[in-house]
């Protein structure tokens, strides 16, 4: 789903990002974001992912980062498909 949303830029030519997009994209102070100009004057923004940490524990390697989005609701979602898909 596409959203527009209007932002004003200070004299210092900084944007605030409203509070629901930097929720919704996980984003916290120093978070860093890609800038692409795009043709047509278009300017996209995009959270720079984070590469995750790869340790090793007894033998096995183990990935160490953050969760992507609210994982209750993924196992959730998860949960009514099943149980959709056994008739119950």
């Amino acid at each position: 789903m596409r959203e527009v949303i209007q932002v004003s830029m200070d004299r210092s030519g900084r944007i605030l990002l409203p509070k629901m997009i930097r929720t919704r994209l996980g984003l916290k102070p120093g978070a860093k974001l890609d800038l692409d100009l795009r043709p047509a004057d278009e300017v996209r923004l995009r959270p720079v992912a984070k590469a995750p940490v790869v340790i090793s524990k007894s033998g096995v390697l183990v990935v160490q980062s953050e969760a992507a989005g609210n994982l209750q609701d993924a196992v959730d979602r998860a949960r009514e498909e099943r149980l959709a898909e056994l008739n119950f």
